[in-house]
Protein backbone atom coordinates (compact mmCIF):
# COMPACT_ATOMS: atom_id res chain seq x y z
CA UNK A 1 0.00 0.00 0.00
CA UNK A 2 2.85 2.00 0.61
CA UNK A 3 3.60 1.86 -3.22
CA UNK A 4 0.76 3.40 -4.36
CA UNK A 5 0.65 6.40 -1.90
CA UNK A 6 4.26 6.97 -2.65
CA UNK A 7 3.09 6.99 -6.54
CA UNK A 8 0.10 9.20 -5.74
CA UNK A 9 2.24 11.64 -3.49
CA UNK A 10 3.87 12.49 -6.26
CA UNK A 11 3.89 16.21 -7.93
CA UNK A 12 1.12 15.86 -10.31
CA UNK A 13 -0.30 12.31 -10.45
CA UNK A 14 -3.53 12.76 -8.99
CA UNK A 15 -4.16 15.72 -11.62
CA UNK A 16 -3.26 13.74 -14.30
CA UNK A 17 -5.15 10.60 -13.62
CA UNK A 18 -8.47 13.51 -13.06
CA UNK A 19 -7.54 14.67 -16.56
CA UNK A 20 -7.61 11.71 -18.42
CA UNK A 21 -10.41 11.08 -16.40
CA UNK A 22 -11.87 14.58 -17.85
CA UNK A 23 -10.99 13.40 -21.85
CA UNK A 24 -7.51 15.30 -21.89
CA UNK A 25 -6.07 12.21 -22.56
CA UNK A 26 -2.98 12.90 -24.92
CA UNK A 27 0.70 13.62 -24.01
CA UNK A 28 0.09 17.35 -25.35
CA UNK A 29 -3.13 18.10 -24.25
CA UNK A 30 -2.24 17.02 -20.86
CA UNK A 31 0.89 19.64 -20.49
CA UNK A 32 -1.17 22.32 -22.04
CA UNK A 33 -3.93 21.75 -19.48
CA UNK A 34 -1.91 21.41 -16.44
CA UNK A 35 0.18 24.14 -17.40
CA UNK A 36 -2.86 26.69 -18.05
CA UNK A 37 -4.07 25.36 -14.23
CA UNK A 38 -0.62 26.56 -12.95
CA UNK A 39 -0.62 22.82 -11.87
CA UNK A 40 1.80 21.87 -14.82
CA UNK A 41 4.66 19.75 -14.61
CA UNK A 42 7.71 19.66 -17.21
CA UNK A 43 8.24 17.64 -20.06
CA UNK A 44 10.11 14.96 -18.85
CA UNK A 45 8.25 14.78 -15.36
CA UNK A 46 4.92 14.43 -17.10
CA UNK A 47 6.64 11.90 -19.45
CA UNK A 48 7.89 9.89 -16.36
CA UNK A 49 4.16 10.12 -14.33
CA UNK A 50 2.94 8.85 -17.14
CA UNK A 51 5.25 5.44 -17.53
CA UNK A 52 4.74 5.18 -13.83
CA UNK A 53 1.21 5.22 -13.74
CA UNK A 54 1.21 2.53 -17.13
CA UNK A 55 3.47 0.58 -15.03
CA UNK A 56 0.80 0.32 -12.38
CA UNK A 57 -1.88 -0.60 -14.47
CA UNK A 58 -3.51 2.88 -13.85
CA UNK A 59 -3.53 3.63 -17.08
CA UNK A 60 -2.66 2.36 -20.62
CA UNK A 61 -1.84 4.49 -24.10
CA UNK A 62 -4.01 3.41 -26.52
CA UNK A 63 -2.91 5.11 -30.17
CA UNK A 64 -1.50 8.05 -29.05
CA UNK A 65 -4.39 8.71 -26.29
CA UNK A 66 -4.06 7.54 -22.82
CA UNK A 67 -7.23 5.67 -21.17
CA UNK A 68 -7.86 4.41 -17.38
CA UNK A 69 -8.12 0.97 -16.82
CA UNK A 70 -10.87 -0.96 -14.72
CA UNK A 71 -8.09 -0.33 -11.92
CA UNK A 72 -7.67 3.57 -12.77
CA UNK A 73 -11.57 3.59 -12.72
CA UNK A 74 -11.58 2.40 -9.08
CA UNK A 75 -9.00 4.48 -7.97
CA UNK A 76 -10.66 7.61 -9.07
CA UNK A 77 -13.39 6.51 -6.48
CA UNK A 78 -11.22 5.98 -3.53
CA UNK A 79 -9.58 9.26 -4.09
CA UNK A 80 -12.92 10.99 -3.98
CA UNK A 81 -13.72 9.06 -1.46
CA UNK A 82 -10.19 10.29 0.86
CA UNK A 83 -11.21 13.92 -0.46
CA UNK A 84 -14.82 13.80 1.31
CA UNK A 85 -13.06 12.44 4.22
CA UNK A 86 -10.32 15.74 4.22
CA UNK A 87 -12.92 17.70 3.92
CA UNK A 88 -15.21 16.42 6.40
CA UNK A 89 -11.82 16.76 8.90
CA UNK A 90 -10.16 19.40 8.07
CA UNK A 91 -9.58 21.61 10.98
CA UNK A 92 -11.04 25.18 9.94
CA UNK A 93 -8.29 27.45 10.67
CA UNK A 94 -9.76 30.97 11.74
CA UNK A 95 -7.24 33.64 11.01
CA UNK A 96 -5.66 35.42 13.84
CA UNK A 97 -7.05 38.95 13.35
CA UNK A 98 -11.00 37.45 13.62
CA UNK A 99 -9.79 35.60 16.49
CA UNK A 100 -8.72 38.71 17.93
CA UNK A 101 -11.60 40.87 17.41
CA UNK A 102 -13.33 37.74 19.14
CA UNK A 103 -11.10 38.68 21.64
CA UNK A 104 -9.52 35.03 21.65
CA UNK A 105 -6.43 33.71 21.08
CA UNK A 106 -5.14 30.61 19.52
Amino acid sequence: MEDIFSLLGKKGVIDIIFKIKEGVNTFTTLKKSLDEEGKGVSTRTLAERLDELEHENIIQKESHKYILTKKGEELIGIIGEVKSWEAKWREVKIPRVILGMLGEKK
